[in-house]
């Protein structure tokens, strides 16, 4: 195959893939396609209602439909082909895509994947019971109620408390359905504090260091039981068990590609401007760094877009350094960086497994480039700012090394 199709096809059409189309136009980049997997355009913020997008972008809240049909008004002309799936990417650029007509096979100059990030659904977090009708993630019960207008039970618990475990609260306050109970792991919830009064003022209880052991029901959900860290079991009669949170990158493309993954997470390899170990092709959003806001993915987008462009005028990438994170760090990025002949001054963005307080010290070849203390909870983007690597120092096999403590 000798022609390109496109300039650059883009794998996703939430806020980062949009983000990036936007990026590439305003830097005089038109020949772009974003291919979209479901019928509509948006991921997840198209079915979600809340009013918690906008702040970063707009400087004032509105739900995810609007946040969407917003960010559309600013990327002008730009191909979106929904309900087509891409099954494959190559190198040299190279698609394979499922579409209503058939299959294909296109080429472009660069693809972007931004194919964000999913929930965790109850066999990934080994939940025993067997299977009844009436538990589903976050994402299936927005999709049922803002979607499809149904009512799919009428009284539910929510698995989680990070942020979209009270997106999900909402949903059910919305549709009327009686939230009977959220159930936290850990002694505090995920999100930020302020978040339990909404749950205080619906009159649902948080069980703290409790799981699920059970799910009750052969045909329909009847109910659950937890226990707690004492040991103590309870039954909690639902026809609703919402999992909520726990998010991982929607990453079978790239595991299934030529790409170079992180040994830890799966997540590929990426630098600070979005390029992978193929500098053909970029990763950008959730499906990098699962679970961002949609305000935060669009503004790395905008900028990935405007990076992409350079590349495309032939300014390529120089070699790769990795970043490496230590014990309580769950995800980093980017996860490598390359360095210019006049240095490097970035940033890196990680999110801790549980919450801590104290230093973060980053290293490479034994020296401390950055240490700062600092709070952190697991659902929260910690950022580590101003980070420098001079063009003295060697580009080795030795990682970037990003700790807690120290």
């Amino acid at each position: 195959m000798g022609a390109y199709d496109y300039d650059v096809a883009i794998i996703g059409s939430g806020p980062a893939g949009i983000a990036v189309a936007t990026g590439l136009v305003r830097a005089g980049i038109s020949n772009i396609a974003v291919f979209e997997r479901e019928a509509d355009i948006g991921g997840i913020p198209r079915h979600t209602h809340h009013p918690s997008f906008g702040l970063l972008v707009f400087k004032h809240p509105v739900s995810g439909p609007e946040f969407i049909k917003k960010l559309l008004k600013r990327c002008p002309n730009v191909q979106f082909q929904t309900s087509t799936t891409v099954t494959a990417i190559n190198k040299a650029g190279i698609l394979e895509i499922a579409t209503p007509d058939g299959i294909k096979t296109l080429r472009a100059r660069h693809i972007v994947l931004a194919t964000g990030a999913r929930e965790a659904p109850r066999h990934p977090r080994l939940v025993s019971g067997l299977r009844p009708m009436g538990v589903m993630t976050t994402g299936a019960l927005q999709q049922f109620v803002y979607l499809q207008n149904l009512k799919p039970f009428k009284r539910a618990v929510i698995i989680g408390t990070e942020l979209v475990s009270f997106s999900a609260l909402w949903t059910l306050r919305q549709a009327g359905i009686k939230p009977m109970a959220m159930i936290e792991a850990g002694p505090r919830i995920k999100a930020y504090r302020p978040a339990t009064i909404f749950a205080c003022l619906l009159g649902v209880p948080i069980h703290y260091n409790s799981h699920v052991v059970d799910i009750c029901g052969i045909d329909r959900l009847t109910g659950i039981k937890i226990e707690n860290t004492d040991g103590k079991k309870q039954g909690i009669t639902c026809d609703g068990l919402i999992f909520s949170g726990d998010f991982t990158g929607d990453n079978s493309l790239a595991r299934a590609s030529h790409l170079e993954l992180n040994s830890k997470n799966q997540i590929p390899l990426m630098d600070q401007n979005g390029f992978s170990s193929d500098p053909d092709i970029s990763v950008i959003g959730n499906a990098a760094h699962p679970a961002d806001m949609g305000d935060q993915c669009y503004i790395e987008g905008l900028e990935a877009g405007q990076e992409i462009a350079k590349v495309l005028h032939n300014k390529s990438p120089t070699q790769a350094i990795l970043i490496e994170h230590g014990p309580g760090i769950k995800v980093t990025s980017p996860n490598m960086v390359r360095v210019g002949k006049k240095g490097l001054v970035f940033q890196i963005n990680l999110h801790v497994t549980k919450a801590y307080a104290g230093p973060i010290t980053v290293t490479y070849h034994g020296k401390v480039i950055y240490r700062k203390t600092r709070a952190c909870l697991p659902t929260r983007r910690i950022s580590l700012k101003k980070i420098r690597l001079n063009a003295e120092i060697p580009v080795t096999d030795q990682p970037v090394k990003v700790m807690l403590g120290q």
